[in-house]
């Protein structure tokens, strides 16, 4: 049984968790490699027991006993990287409400991105004060106003990490 310090259940709940997204969610082994930016064949060798999340600290200890810098291979994934995401897609997407959801995609807008509420509250077509009340508490404005706020801040986010995944 593979060990990443001496955590082998760990990456029993990684490989269980994308066998729920795989049966449960029915999505595909090369869909999800693409959703969690994965390699598929790493992703499938991983799933077939040829893989594990031990190559990862291997070559991270390699560069450093062998004094190189270490150079992310994208066909190895970092290890809580990874599970964070399975995770999150196989049981934490449904334990964030939906209002939340909106609030943290506004947030990364906001914060990493510098968009001001006064440009969301134009491009939802909704008033300053609804995007600074949904933010203070998301039952304050009208479904239809959450509606056109969630769906201005999605497709700022889409266009926004469309750009960033395309370089």
């Amino acid at each position: 049984m593979e060990l990443i310090n001496g955590n082998s259940n760990q990456i029993d709940k990684t490989r269980e968790s994308i066998k729920k997204l795989i049966e449960d969610y029915k999505i595909e082994l090369e869909v999800l490699s693409r959703m969690i930016n994965v390699d598929y064949n790493w992703l499938k060798d991983y799933m077939d027991g040829k893989r594990n999340l031990h190559e990862f600290y291997a070559n991270a200890m390699d560069s450093i006993k062998n004094n190189k810098e270490f150079v992310w291979n994208p066909k190895c994934p970092e290890p809580s990287l990874l599970s964070n995401k399975i995770y999150i897609l196989s049981e934490g997407i449904r334990s964030i409400n939906e209002d939340d959801r909106v609030k943290g995609i506004i947030d990364v807008l906001i914060i990493d991105v510098g968009i001001r509420y006064d440009t969301l509250a134009m491009y939802a077509g909704i008033s300053l004060e609804d995007v600074k009340n949904f933010m203070n508490d998301t039952n304050s404005i009208t479904y239809e106003n959450k509606y056109k706020l969630a769906v201005a801040s999605l497709f700022l986010h889409f266009l926004i990490n469309g750009k960033k995944s395309a370089n």
